[in-house]
Formats: C-alpha cells, structure tokens, sequence
C-alpha cells in the first residue's frame, strides 16, 4: 500500500516546484549602501550609521538573514577591493557572500538569477530585476 500525504499547498492545487530558484541580490555601493556626498566620505570614514541609506543596508541583512535561496553580492564599479572595503567598514562583510567588480556583471547574470539594486537609473546589470533606490 502506498500512502501519500498531500501539503496544504498541493491539496488546495497551488503551483509547485521540485527545486528552489536561486537568486542573487546584487547591490551597488556608492550612492546605494552609501551616500555619494557625504563630506565624511573624503576622510575615509563610512558606517551604515553616517550614512542616510541605512534602509539599503538593513534590506541587505534581511535579506541575507531571512531567506535562504538568496545570494548577496556587494559589487561596485571602483572594484572588488573597494567593495570589500566598503562592506568591512559598514559591518556587511558578515551578511555579503560575494565582493564584485560591476565590470563582473555579465558572468553573474550568465549563471545567476540576478536582480541589481542600484542608485543610477539607466544601469540594467540585473538580467531579472532592476531595483533603483529613493535616496538619489
């Protein structure tokens, strides 16, 4: 005999899926996770406390904490290292599983389901989603 249980979502005939979808959450630095003319910015200081995209940054750790098919990539176009930099000096490093360069943006996409958040309107780095922020 054999007996199959049924989850609440397939008895009510909802779509389902054998595999999780993976997706990238791909977020911009300078004028995302942080503001482009803080005069602060000029001595090197940067902390998600100086900074009025504080929203862009606590999106970032939701989304990293919360969910668990979703990437995070922190990527920028003055490089990997400034990325880095940046992500360690806002306290995101823990919550980032990729530092890029955006020149990076087509071997993501090629792999990825990727959706871009960024400050610049015409930029068209996600290949699912571009997500422009408020902030600018």
């Amino acid at each position: 005999m054999n007996l199959t249980i049924k989850s609440a979502n397939e008895l009510l005939g909802l779509p389902r899926q054998n595999k999780m979808t993976m997706y990238v959450f791909a977020f911009d630095v300078d004028g995302t996770l942080i503001t482009n003319d803080d005069p602060k910015r000029q001595n090197g200081v940067v902390s998600s406390n100086e900074t009025e995209h504080v929203d862009i940054v606590y999106l970032l750790k939701i989304l990293s904490k919360c969910f668990k098919n979703i990437t995070i990539v922190v990527w920028s176009g003055g490089g990997e290292q400034y990325a880095r930099t940046i992500g360690c000096r806002l306290g995101i490093d823990q919550y980032v599983d990729k530092f890029m360069s955006k020149i990076d943006y087509k071997l993501l996409c090629d792999k990825y389901n990727v959706i871009a958040i960024d400050d610049i309107q015409d930029t068209a780095l996600g290949n699912v989603a571009n997500l422009i922020v408020k902030m600018k």
